[in-house]
Formats: structure tokens, sequence, C-alpha cells
């Protein structure tokens, strides 16, 4: 195990230069704990500190390629917060040109100077999967960003993910329209880039927990091929857990219930209120024409039947920043 940067951590096979770059992320926010439990059970197994339960007791190792563990905001993380201070956020500091940017021109930003240190391991990346939760409820959903027509091995890989719900943002509406986010920063330097949101951030209930590194796994060993289970004496075994056949393990993509983002809005000068029983969790539908919210006292309505994602909670209302998202049902 290499420590390249605080918090950031790979595991890779001596003697082994070939085979795929996996890079897992947990707590680009700091308030979303889920991702670094998993990170944590997953860093002290491939130091053969502590087995996985999810994986009849035995240790994942290395067998090709490489596979980096990345603590997103350490800062963050310490202080329970979003980001280092007051609507800092990580996840919005990555855009496609980002390797080309002088650090001087960076300033003191703690997230901006983060994302740069980060930038050539997510470029170098094959898979990133970032692990994040939402702050009012949610199910699990998968967030796949910049493709008219999903890849068909994104959509399989994704798919071992604990969920059938499928958020797709083609026009990176959720970095403004530009490349922004981890997950896109990946994929505009030709890697494979998934976000996943496991549910509400307080929600850090073990079987969750397992749920998740139970996928994680199954798509280390059975899609990406980097890494094998042995026992605590070195020697290898197959997981009945997670040497499931292909059928089992992944989610048909023709089952899944797919949402595309069709527009953002965002917090004016004349204020913002949801309209009676909206606003309170994603993928609530509203029908055409009725309101979503009102802006001043005008109504906020759209003439398509839509359905909110990622609605902020007060504490990061600011003019001109989003309050939420909308989409509509489609077909994958």
């Amino acid at each position: 195990m290499r420590r390249l940067h605080e918090g950031v951590y790979r595991f890779s096979r001596a003697g082994s230069s070939s085979g795929p770059n996996v890079t897992l992320v947990g707590g680009v926010h700091g308030n979303e704990r889920i991702g670094v439990e998993v990170l944590d059970a997953l860093r002290l197994a491939l130091l053969r500190a502590a087995p996985l339960s999810t994986a009849n007791n035995l240790f994942p190792r290395i067998s090709r390629g490489s596979v980096t563990l990345v603590y997103g905001n350490p800062r963050a993380q310490r202080i329970g917060k979003r980001g280092s201070e007051p609507h800092a956020d990580l996840n919005r500091c990555f855009p496609r040109d980002l390797l080309d940017v002088p650090e001087s021109t960076l300033g003191s930003d703690y997230e901006q100077r983060r994302a740069k240190e980060l930038a050539p391991l997510f470029a170098s990346s094959d898979l990133l999967v970032d692990l994040h939760s939402t702050n009012k409820p949610s199910p699990p959903f998968v967030r796949l960003s910049g493709y008219d027509k999903v890849p068909s091995q994104l959509l399989k890989v994704s798919g071992r993910l604990p969920t059938k719900i499928l958020l797709l943002d083609p026009k990176h509406l959720i970095g403004d329209g530009n490349v922004a986010l981890t997950d896109e920063f990946v994929g505009a330097h030709a890697g494979m880039g998934i976000c996943y949101e496991s549910g509400l951030a307080s929600d850090l209930s073990q079987a969750k927990i397992d749920s998740i590194t139970r996928s994680v796994l199954q798509v280390l060993y059975h899609d990406m091929e980097a890494i094998e289970f042995v026992d605590a004496d070195g020697h290898i075994r197959n997981s009945e857990n997670v040497s499931l056949n292909e059928e089992e393990a992944a989610v048909d993509s023709t089952s899944r219930d797919a949402y595309e983002i069709t527009q953002v809005f965002k917090l004016t000068s004349s204020g913002f209120r949801w309209a009676d029983e909206v606003g309170d969790e994603n993928f609530q539908q509203v029908p055409a024409g009725q309101p979503i919210g009102f802006v001043g006292s005008e109504q906020f309505t759209v003439n398509y039947d839509s359905h909110i994602v990622f609605p902020k909670v007060p504490s990061l209302w600011k003019v001109d920043a989003p309050l939420g998202w909308l989409t509509r049902r489609v077909s994958t």
C-alpha cells in the first residue's frame, strides 16, 4: 500500500504493472459518511487487518492493476460539514481542463487545491465510483453524466450497485452545463465515472454499508478482474457471496427506472418557497402545470410531469445557486 496524498491510499500487486486503475471515492462531502464507512471496511480488508463479512470473512487481494481509495475532503470530514467552509463544494471543482490550470491561479481555497491534487489520479482512472448520500429522503440511485447514449459497459458496471433507479445528466446540468463533478471529470478523460447516491445521509445502517461494499467487490471481481479472495493464510478462495453469476449480480438495464435532468432552478433575489408538501424528498412527482414553488408571488410551474432531485436544504440556499433540479421519466 502506498499513501499518495492525505487520505489517498493505492493498493497494487508487486511486480504487476498491467490491469485497470480503479478509484473508489467517499467523503467528497464531509457530512456524507457512508462512503467513508465503505472505504474503511475495504482499506482494513486490503491491509489484511480485518476480513470482510460480505465476502465470507475472506480478504480481497489485488490480482492486477490498482485500487485506490480516496477520502475526498478530509477537512470537511473532520468537521462533519459539506465543505471546509460554508457553500464550499469539492464536487464542483473538476472542470474538464483542470490538469492545465496553473496552481498559482487557485488562491487559498482548500477545495480548489484538493481537486487539483486529485486531478491526475482521477484522469488516469479506468473506473471511478464516487459514493454519496442525500440531505433529504431519497431512494438510492446511480447518476451518470455526459452521455446521449450510455455505453453498455458503463450501464453494466453501474447496474451492480444496489438500486434500480438511474439518473441521467447528458447535458451536465448539475454543473450548470459544464463538466464539474468527479465522475464527469473521469468521463471527460476517457474513463468510466459513476456517482452512487445511497439515500439519506443519516442512514448509516450496517445492512446498507454491507450492501454497497458487496456491490463494489462484485465490480472489482467480475467486471474489472482486479481482485481475488484469500483466507488468513493467503490461500486463494472463492467467495460465494461475491462470486455471483453476472446475471444474478447486475441489474438488467431494461428493468431500470430512468430519469433525465431537464432543468435547474435557482434562488433569485425575489426569494423562493416550496408549494405545499413539495420539496421534501428526491424524485417527488409534480404533475404538469401544478406549482412546484413560488418565486416571490409568482407560481413556478412546468408543462410536463416532473420529478424533483437534489432539493436543497435551507442552509445551502444562496442567491444565483441551485435550489434543485427537475427531471422527467425516460427509457434507457
